[in-house]
C-alpha cells in the first residue's frame, strides 16, 4: 500500500500500529535534540548543522568505500536501511538507492522509500549489491540485522555501517546501554530504550563471520565527550565495511 506520506508501506496491520507509535515518539525526541527541522523529517536540510556535519562526512566516506570496491559496470543497488528521511541517498549519486525505515517519512524526489522492518527486510534473497546503515545498525539486535543483510545481498555484496555506537568489549557496551536508558528516561521517552542496542565489536565480528562476511574495515570510533556521552555515541564515527563471501 501507499504510505500516508508517500512511498510504499509493506508492514502488516499489527506491525504498523507499533511502528506508528515508535515513529511518533522517535520523531518527537529527535526534534527536541535538533536532528529534525521544520519539515518534520530527520534530515540535514532542517536539522542543526552542528549535529549533522559528522554524520554527513561518515556517509560520504561510506559512499567512497562503495565506489572503490564496486566492480561495475553499471550502478549498484543499495538498501539504505534505517533511512529516516532518506537523506543519505544524496551522497550516493552513482547508485540506485532504496530507503527502508519504520518511520512514516515522506520520500525525497528521487529514491524509493519503503516502510519496513530492518529485522525482516521486504526484499528477495540475493538481490542487492550493498546494505548501508547510516547511524542505524544499533536499532535491532545485531544477529537479526546481519542475518538479514546476508540474505538480501548478492555474493560479493557489501555491508557499510557508519556512526552507530560500538565498543571494544561487552562491559563497555553494557555501560553504554545503561547510560542510554537513563538518557531516554530523563527525556521522557523510556520506551525507546528497548530499541537501542549498542554494539560489542568483538561480538559483531563473530556474527559477521558466522554469516559468511569478510571484514574489510572495522573502526569503533573514539570515545564520546560532553552531552554525547548520555547516548553513548562516539565523537569520531564508527565505520564497518564487510563483504559477503561467495556462497557454496
Amino acid at each position: 500500500m501507499v504510505a500516508a506520506r508517500g512511498g510504499l508501506d509493506l508492514l502488516d496491520d499489527d506491525a504498523r500500529i507499533a511502528a506508528d507509535r515508535f515513529s511518533e515518539r522517535y520523531t518527537a525526541l529527535r526534534r527536541r535534540e535538533g536532528w529534525v527541522g521544520a519539515n518534520d523529517r530527520e534530515d540535514p536540510t532542517g536539522g542543526a548543522s552542528r549535529l549533522w556535519s559528522g554524520r554527513i562526512a561518515a556517509v560520504s566516506a561510506a559512499a567512497a568505500e562503495l565506489s572503490s570496491r564496486w566492480p561495475g559496470p553499471g550502478r549498484p543497488v543499495v538498501l539504505d536501511i534505517g533511512s529516516g528521511g532518506g537523506w543519505a541517498a544524496r551522497y550516493l549519486p552513482d547508485a540506485d538507492v532504496i530507503g527502508i525505515d519504520l518511520l512514516n517519512a515522506e520520500p525525497p524526489p528521487s529514491p524509493l522509500q519503503v516502510r519496513g522492518d530492518m529485522g525482516r527486510l521486504p526484499v528477495r534473497d540475493a538481490t542487492v549489491d550493498a546494505a548501508l546503515y547510516a547511524a542505524s545498525l544499533h536499532y535491532a539486535p545485531i544477529n537479526d540485522v546481519i542475518r538479514e543483510a546476508a540474505r538480501v545481498l548478492r555474493p560479493g555484496g557489501l555491508i557499510l555501517a557508519v556512526d552507530s555506537p560500538m565498543y571494544r568489549n561487552d562491559r563497555d557496551r553494557a555501560r553504554a546501554e545503561a547510560r542510554s536508558e537513563a538518557y531516554y528516561i530523563r527525556a521522557g521517552f523510556q520506551e525507546l530504550a528497548a530499541r537501542y542496542h549498542p554494539i560489542d565489536a568483538s561480538a559483531l565480528r563473530a556474527v559477521l563471520s558466522d554469516a559468511g562476511f569478510e571484514v574489510l574495515r572495522l573502526d569503533t570510533g573514539r570515545p564520546a565527550a560532553r552531552w554525547w556521552e548520555r547516548l553513548g555515541r562516539p565523537r569520531s564515527p564508527s565505520f564497518l565495511a564487510a563483504r559477503l563471501n561467495e556462497r557454496l
